[in-house]
């Protein structure tokens, strides 16, 4: 640990080197709202509020929906965030109203951005980084694990639209269950080795994305007694069918454990193997992830970097105590394609003026040369 009396300040040069040092190594990479956002604000939670504001439905039936949701309703007006506001929810049948609203919304959003996306109208904003971190994978090494609680498939077009390979650990034909192993068996590729005077084949993994949706996605649906990914029904679902998707609120909680093998397992064994750890625009307010994430940053002193547009009391609190954790943000003083950096290790804040090395496209060519 640094004495806080003995740190030596932090500059330009011991950033730039930082920086590049990082991916010497594949990192587990996070990567939040933040990056739909920066498509559309839409994807954002005060979209979403306004939205179920608007267009929850009640049932006229039920005193008890019409005072749960009253008290989300007055909880909003007084400043409250969604999340916090919609702990106060426990009915069923309004939660199911509430996953009904939202997922209507941002598959509305969703459908609008993919087929602008398959048109080469717009790119998401970290297709080229994420291109440059598959393609660089050590052959020894081919997977990289990533992880995000967004319900949107703007990750999932944008791998396609350049041809970026990833699974999510579904298989099957139109309706796909979860099966990781078969999943990685399909991205095998064949190779002829010599052996002796004879060539055999042999197989190795295509370097790839492994894609884990905690909060669920678009495409995920309970049908038939199990989980299903579907993408025929992701714009525009079915009533017989209930989305896997987790909204706001510690109703959450007890949804994820019902969903636990198809969204979190792989997950948990895929973080707990992990040493170095990304965080694209990612706000860290997930309590159900914290736990790992405090564990490997401040518990285990793993290393980690966020870049992110703008930084929160979570995130400053977490680079206080975490001994190698970098941030990466918008400089906050009126200079808005500056940068503010910091780690505790060093002294103060560095500030790179008129450098968006938060926009996570500049980050990739200025650091990543690509």
């Amino acid at each position: 640990m640094v004495d806080k009396m003995t740190k030596p300040p932090l500059t330009k040069e011991i950033v730039l080197k930082a920086m590049r040092d990082f991916f010497r190594e594949k990192p587990f990479v996070f990567f939040g709202t933040g990056m739909s956002c920066a498509l559309d604000p839409r994807f954002g939670m005060p979209a979403l509020k306004d939205e179920l504001i608007k267009n929850v439905v009640l049932d006229p039936a039920s005193p008890e929906q019409e005072r749960q949701w009253e008290q989300v309703l007055e909880l909003l007006r007084n400043g409250s965030d969604l999340e916090s506001a919609l702990d106060n929810i426990n009915d069923s049948a309004l939660l199911q109203e509430i996953t009904r609203v939202t997922g209507r919304f941002v598959s509305s959003i969703d459908r609008e951005f993919a087929l602008r996306i398959a048109r080469g109208d717009v790119t998401w904003p970290a297709t080229a980084f994420f291109k440059r971190l598959v393609d660089t994978l050590p052959e020894g090494d081919p997977i990289l694990h990533v992880l995000t609680p967004n319900y949107d498939t703007l990750f999932e077009h944008a791998c396609d639209s350049i041809g970026i390979p990833y699974t999510s650990g579904f298989v099957g034909g139109v309706e796909r269950r979860i099966d990781w192993y078969s999943a990685q068996l399909s991205l095998l590729v064949p190779e002829r080795v010599r052996f002796g005077p004879r060539f055999k084949p042999n197989y190795r993994h295509r370097k790839h994305v492994r894609l884990y949706k905690v909060h669920g996605s678009l495409n995920l649906f309970f049908h038939r007694d199990s989980v299903v990914e579907n993408n025929a029904w992701m714009w525009d679902a079915p009533d017989f069918s209930t989305r896997v998707i987790i909204t706001p609120g510690l109703s959450k909680y007890q949804t994820l454990q019902r969903y636990r093998q198809e969204l979190l397992k792989s997950a948990d064994a895929a973080i707990d193997r992990a040493h170095h750890f990304l965080f694209l625009g990612y706000g860290f307010n997930d309590s159900h992830l914290e736990e790992y994430i405090r564990r490997k940053l401040v518990t285990q002193s793993c290393n980690g970097l966020i870049i992110t547009m703008d930084s929160n009391p979570r995130i400053d609190a977490l680079l206080n105590e975490a001994e190698n954790l970098w941030l990466v943000c918008k400089a906050n003083d009126g200079d808005v394609d500056g940068t503010r950096v910091f780690n505790k290790q060093y002294a103060g804040r560095l500030c790179l003026p008129a450098r968006k090395l938060w926009d996570i496209g500049t980050f990739t060519t200025e650091i990543l040369g690509g």
